[in-house]
């Protein structure tokens, strides 16, 4: 079996906050004993190599940016060579002027000292993490991390928030390292798949990011499958007198036009993308936060809303990285984006709400509300006209329907002749949505939320994830989900918000855009690129 490998590619800080907790699901599915079985072939994601010493490792098949002051206690080499230890040359007489390294947290400590066994400890997290490193649990390849050295984490006299700016640092240094390093991982690929590129959409990163994909699209036939991210929660969206109202809308203004010219250009270059956002508008303010039943988390932590992120991608990209699939990312691609329509929407349903001592035939036959939440900006997922593909993972064949001889009322529905979980979601999507196509794909397996994933679920659930009928209380380990891609005639309402929300900005005032060389009209012609991918969405176009 070929092992189709795919390489991430991760672009700014809070798509970094979703990376961690991406990576940590990965890593912490890994079974060393050989006795679990496994349906995920991990080689797709991951590299073997060894290390200067000899050691075999198996690491993220990765590339990341971020500002430097971003990585706070993680080395730029990745966290894999000894602290201290000199690869190279050996300096006498030299004094080293070095910052001082930040402490480490109890849980990064305790995973130097004690290894795995920090997965059964509980920590304080909301209060310990302040940048995606600090819940980081896989140690990365020496060329993953890459700083961008012109800018500083935090600082907002000189920030990296425009997307020509990022632009700009591709011509540079930069931008030569990095192609340089994707050219690497290429090489030692054997039957490459794609890309997989994960970016913030709203500041500088956008352009660097949409740099890169331009490089992919020309040097590379292979699929790129993009996520332009918008975080949870800005700093400055609660304003509280005239000045940091002004600011406020200065800032949303530059975030806006760097998500527009995202979309604009991921149209052109990329084979499939997917926005992302927790909040439900995303244009402008993110918005209130996209509600999860027995999910209690809070959007100003990155920690908790880039989690619910990882989870879909990780459940999304099941389809392509399954032992028992015959599907790669570029069939995913394919199926997905007829009539030039490149952008989807997603959706996640965490945890799926069954109640533990309830068939799953029941619980679909009286569910009156969707069984996922739109995880897409400004987008409200229709249930007619749409191509989706769905992912179920973790529901046990035993919850399908009653034995025959206990079965009374379920015989009556007609999901009771379904077999097994596949053809009972075929059914229930075949039944709520009209003039569709669905593919379900089904995962034996939960999401397992080891730590340090977020303690954000409710009490009323067992440690399965499904609702228990008793009053004792458990800690969730693992937890049943549905994620799905969904394209069709409803995305042409949400490019419409984005256009017309781009349109009222008085484009003269971001002096930023004017000082980095985009001019006026380059604006109005993103503007009516924009309108005419819009077209592709209109309702002429049937499945």
């Amino acid at each position: 079996m070929s092992t189709r490998e795919i390489l991430t590619l991760q672009f700014g800080h809070y798509a970094n906050y979703v990376g961690a907790h991406f990576w940590n699901l990965q890593e912490l599915s890994f079974d060393y004993t050989g006795i679990v079985k496994t349906e995920v072939n991990h080689d797709i994601l991951y590299r073997e190599g060894q290390t200067a010493n000899g050691e075999v490792t198996y690491t993220p098949r990765l590339l990341l940016a971020d500002l430097k002051g971003s990585l706070k206690t993680l080395p730029e080499s990745g966290g894999l060579t000894s602290a201290g230890e000199d690869n190279d040359l050996t300096w006498d007489n030299i004094e080293k002027i070095e910052e001082p390294t930040p402490p480490k947290n109890e849980y990064l400590t305790d995973i130097d000292s004690q290894g795995p066994s920090v997965l059964k400890k509980e920590y304080n997290f909301e209060q310990d993490v302040k940048t995606w490193t600090d819940y980081l649990y896989p140690r990365l390849h020496e060329r993953t991390i890459n700083i961008v050295k012109e800018y500083v984490h935090g600082d907002d006299t000189e920030s990296m928030d425009v997307y020509h700016t990022g632009k700009s640092l591709w011509k540079q240094d930069f931008g030569d390292a990095f192609s340089d390093n994707i050219r690497r991982y290429v090489e030692e690929c054997d039957s490459m798949q794609g890309f997989q590129v994960n970016f913030d959409c709203v500041d500088g990163f956008s352009g660097l990011a949409l740099s890169c994909i331009e490089h992919l699209s020309d040097e590379y036939t292979k699929s790129i499958l993009a996520y332009p991210i918008i975080p949870s929660h800005f700093p400055d969206n609660n304003p509280t007198t005239q000045e940091e109202r002004d600011k406020s809308n200065l800032k949303d203004s530059i975030r806006l036009v760097n998500t527009l010219l995202s979309i604009q250009e991921l149209s052109e270059h990329a084979t499939l993308f997917v926005p992302l956002c927790t909040g439900d508008k995303g244009w402008r303010k993110p918005g209130n936060p996209r509600k999860f039943d027995y999910i209690n988390y809070n959007p100003e932590l990155y920690y908790h809303s880039s989690a619910l992120l990882a989870s879909a991608m990780d459940t999304l990209s099941q389809k392509y990285r399954h032992k028992s699939n015959i599907f790669t990312m570029s069939d995913i691609c394919a199926d997905l984006t007829g009539y030039g329509r490149k952008m989807a929407s997603a959706s996640l349903g965490m945890p799926l709400p069954l109640n533990e001592s309830q068939y799953l035939i029941d619980y679909l036959n009286t569910t009156t509300k969707p069984i996922y939440s739109s995880i897409t900006p400004s987008c409200k997922i229709a249930t007619d006209k749409l191509f989706q593909l769905i992912t179920v993972r973790g529901v046990p064949e035993s919850y399908l329907k009653a034995p025959l001889k206990e079965a009374k009322d379920q015989m009556n529905i007609p999901a009771y002749r379904c077999n097994n979980v596949k053809e009972m979601f075929e059914l229930y999507f075949q039944a709520n949505n009209f003039l569709s196509a669905t593919n379900v794909t089904i995962c034996e397996k939960p999401l397992e939320v080891k730590t340090p994933y977020p303690r954000f679920f409710s009490n009323e659930l067992n440690k399965y994830g499904f609702v228990r009928s008793d009053a004792s209380q458990e800690k969730v380990e693992s937890c049943a989900v549905v994620a799905g891609y969904h394209n069709g005639n409803f995305l042409s309402d949400m490019i419409e918000k984005l256009h017309r929300e781009t349109s009222r900005i008085k484009f003269s005032k971001l002096h930023k855009f004017n000082q980095e060389g985009f001019e006026s009209a380059e604006y109005s012609e993103t503007l009516d690129k924009l309108a005419e991918f819009k077209d592709n969405y209109e309702d002429d176009f049937e499945l």
